[in-house]
């Protein structure tokens, strides 16, 4: 899976663009040989500049349709993304005013071509192709503002995490410094790879494992799961409704040792929070750190656990220990799942 918007070209300053079109288009007439009466001449000069320019337009405008996905044809998870970003509807109108620029200029393009072709006169001919020029040049300017926002946008979508999303996806949450990122190396065996967030000042991290046959992907995402929806930014909250359409399964991580430096009350209060957020989802919960942890505190975090129905696992993400347990209960919840999809698939497959 790749990042939808990385091969989206950089887009030229209307004035940048009617410059390249003009300056090809002089080019082209002057290497031109027609033949023919001095009308003639003239008029074979004139259509190729119309048309030079017309393609030129057309064409750089076009590569920007071409390398950009449609917002319909985008996955959920990158349709959210792009609304936290750039806004969803700019987006889409800025792709449609070029899409009504190209048809525009090629309908000018035919009707000066065709006026020009009815001229015995070079002068009147020139005349007309100054008009085209100045109309063309109109257009790419009307859009500009569409342009320099699509510019923009690309800036910050070229950015966007690198996710698989066919795979079954595993969010890690929680405090900072609970041991997420030491638990997402130890389920995955592996250095995780840090990907861009626009929205966050930290990397995600994302790693993935493989059992039965069957890829798992795992991420851990700093500065969205880790506080307060009171603490959050608009961004930051939008960016979370993004993962909803990701995620599988959420493992939530204590630290009844406290020495992530949250009390547990507070570890409790925000794991309220994230639960109300993400209530769709299965949850499973993981106490870390508990070789060092007091027992007491262990058993408030349990009770507190059980009384709404979940049972947590004990963990010492640091040696592997529970890990085994964790990874048990983690394809017990998503493989039933995969399982069908991938008959589903392969039904298809067969039918098709």
């Amino acid at each position: 899976m790749k990042n939808p918007f990385e091969k989206m070209p950089t887009i030229l300053f209307p004035d940048e663009l009617i410059d390249k079109a003009f300056r090809r288009a002089e080019k082209a007439a002057s290497a031109a040989t027609p033949r023919g009466k001095p009308f003639q001449k003239a008029r074979e000069r004139e259509e190729l500049r119309i048309r030079t320019v017309s393609q030129v337009l057309r064409d750089n405008l076009r590569k920007v349709l071409d390398r950009t996905p449609g917002v319909s044809t985008l996955p959920p998870f990158y349709q959210e993304l792009l609304d936290t970003l750039v806004d969803r509807d700019m987006f889409h109108k800025s792709l449609a005013s070029i899409n009504w620029a190209i048809k525009t200029i090629k309908m000018l393009e035919d009707r000066y071509v065709e006026k020009i072709r009815y001229s015995r006169d070079p002068d009147e001919m020139a005349r007309l192709r100054r008009q085209f020029y100045g109309r063309v040049a109109s257009i790419i300017k009307d859009i500009g503002d569409r342009l320099e926002y699509l510019n923009k946008a690309r800036d910050v979508l070229k950015d966007l995490p690198i996710i698989d999303l066919n795979l079954p996806t595993i969010v890690i949450a929680g405090h900072p410094n609970v041991g997420k990122s030491t638990l997402l190396r130890q389920l995955t065996n592996a250095k995780p790879e840090v990907a861009s967030y626009p929205f966050t000042t930290k990397g995600i991290n994302v790693g993935q494992f493989e059992e039965h046959w069957l890829k798992y992907q795992v991420i851990d995402t700093p500065g969205l799961l880790d506080r307060p929806l009171s603490e959050r930014n608009e961004i930051e909250r939008q960016a979370i409704l993004a993962l909803k359409h990701l995620g599988k399964v959420i493992i939530y991580i204590f630290d009844p040792s406290e020495y992530c430096g949250y009390p547990i009350e507070h570890q409790m209060h925000l794991f309220e929070e994230i639960y109300e957020e993400f209530k769709e989802f299965p949850f499973i919960v993981v106490l870390n750190k508990t070789d060092i942890a007091d027992e007491e505190k262990i058993q408030k975090v349990e009770s507190f656990l059980r009384d709404i129905g979940i049972d947590p696992i004990r963990i010492v993400a640091k040696d592997g220990t529970g890990i085994d347990k964790l990874k048990e209960r983690l394809i017990g919840i998503i493989k039933p799942e995969m399982e069908a999809i991938v008959l589903h698939n392969m039904g298809r497959s067969l039918n098709g």
